[in-house]
């Protein structure tokens, strides 16, 4: 990790971050409450990637940190510790200067001044000791993977045959997508845009471009002005799999922070209303369609909580509806390698009654012959196919209504990296995305 700002200045302010995500505090949150505003962009940028690379070894360096350190440390000099020892096993940095600007870190902080000649020692303990300890606990699987034991029992009892490939996407960064917004641009034209900046890139999707090289947001050509979006090539399948059509009234749940939403207005001259409980969250909604160009009257987004149809509905149905369901958010742990270690095993049931209660509300505002596409980014099935099926229990005014290539009625999308097309990909299909599931109902 090359970074202009002081490599101490990075270690003591992801040590921090590292504090507040194991404390509880999900890691965007955690990286605004620590990050000021005004604070340099090499060093916001700089303290997310240690962060992120840290989080996506925490169960090998939690348990390095058992094996070093007879007595757990104050929690801001064993954050000092983890993300120290995530650069050390990287290997950005000689280990020399990592130890030493380690050892300044602790110096500069309040909280852990004191502790300079303990973080040394431990460091070059670890140094010594490297060799041999390092194979010895990934031979845990859990560790191996950096997962809770009880969320690689859960994948492996729902994917036996795909469990170690998917847990093992979650260990590598992911690819930046982008959507191009066909109402402005069309991929060929982007592409040759990117390729005239000497900018790597390629096809990924129908209107998905996959940049080789991430780069912040606000350097991606034609972004600010509303040409691409950042969007997962599988979360693109949502809105043309809708079929929403010239005119249709279209509810899009759950919508922040948009991204369907404005794929939907892209494809169609729909009439959407595009409901967030949020406040905040509703803004960014709001946000993103203006610079999209399509924060037009139709398209409307209310702050209101979807599952209360009361307090948003007008009483005229919707010809669709799409219910991007809160979920544990299993199948994208390579964007955000908190999420296993945030979530507890009793919220799989918890989001999973409230995904039920979501689309029973969401149910009678739906004309007939209409559709309701439910999708969450999970790759459990308790959240997927099973909830797809209770919920067809429960009414039987609904059916499984075609979707590509999808032998069962549904699409179960397990992630997959940037490597050759496995046999048996279904033409259509990126070729590169998270998990998600996809059921599209039909009202009979």
């Amino acid at each position: 990790m090359a970074t202009g700002a002081p490599l101490s200045d990075v270690l003591r302010a992801a040590a921090l971050v590292w504090v507040r995500v194991c404390r509880g505090r999900a890691l965007d949150r955690a990286l605004q409450e620590e990050l000021r505003p005004d604070s340099a962009t090499q060093l916001q940028a700089a303290v997310r990637d240690v962060c992120h690379d840290a989080l996506r070894r925490r169960a090998l360096i939690e348990a390095l940190l058992q094996r070093l350190i007879a007595r757990a440390p104050a929690p801001q000099v064993g954050g000092l510790l983890a993300v120290a020892l995530s650069q050390l096993l990287d290997g950005a940095y000689r280990e020399h200067v990592l130890v030493d600007q380690a050892v300044a870190a602790t110096q500069a902080a309040r909280r852990m001044r004191g502790s300079s000649g303990f973080v040394n020692a431990v460091l070059r303990s670890f140094l010594r000791r490297r060799a041999a300890l390092v194979p010895q606990l990934l031979l845990d699987e859990a560790t191996r993977l950096n997962v809770p034991r009880w969320w690689l029992q859960r994948i492996r009892h729902d994917h036996p045959g795909q469990w170690e490939s998917v847990l093992a996407c979650g260990a590598h960064a992911p690819a930046l997508v982008l959507r191009v917004n066909r109402r402005r641009c069309d991929v060929d034209t982007y592409l040759a845009l990117l390729h005239e900046q000497e900018i790597a890139a390629s096809r990924v999707g129908p209107q998905a471009v996959r940049l080789h090289r991430p780069r912040p947001v606000a350097r991606i050509p034609g972004f600010t002005e509303g040409l691409v979006s950042v969007q997962d090539a599988g979360a693109q399948l949502a809105a043309p799999w809708l079929q929403a059509g010239d005119g249709m009234r279209v509810l899009d749940a759950c919508a922040a922070p948009g991204g369907k939403t404005g794929h939907l207005a892209e494809l169609s001259d729909a009439q959407i209303d595009a409901v967030e409980l949020d406040p905040e969250r509703a803004r960014r909604v709001t946000e993103n369609l203006r610079r999209l160009g399509l924060m037009e009257p139709r398209v409307r987004v209310l702050t209101a909580d979807a599952s209360d149809a009361a307090s948003f509905w007008d009483g005229r149905p919707y010809q669709r509806i799409l219910l991007d369901a809160p979920c544990t958010a299993s199948g994208i742990v390579r964007r955000h390698p908190d999420i296993p270690w945030l979530r507890r095993e009793s919220d799989v049931a918890q989001l999973t009654t409230l995904q039920a209660r979501l689309l029973d509300a969401l149910w009678p505002l739906l004309a007939p012959a209409g559709r309701l596409l439910y999708v969450v980014c999970s790759v459990f099935r308790e959240e997927a196919d099973q909830q797809a099926d209770s919920f067809l229990e429960r009414h039987p005014d609904a059916r499984l209504a075609p979707l590509p290539g999808a032998p069962h009625g549904w699409h179960q999308l397990l992630p997959t990296g940037a490597g050759p097309v496995e046999p048996g990909h279904i033409a259509g299909l990126p070729t590169e995305f998270d998990g998600f599931f996809f059921a599209l109902f039909e009202k009979v």
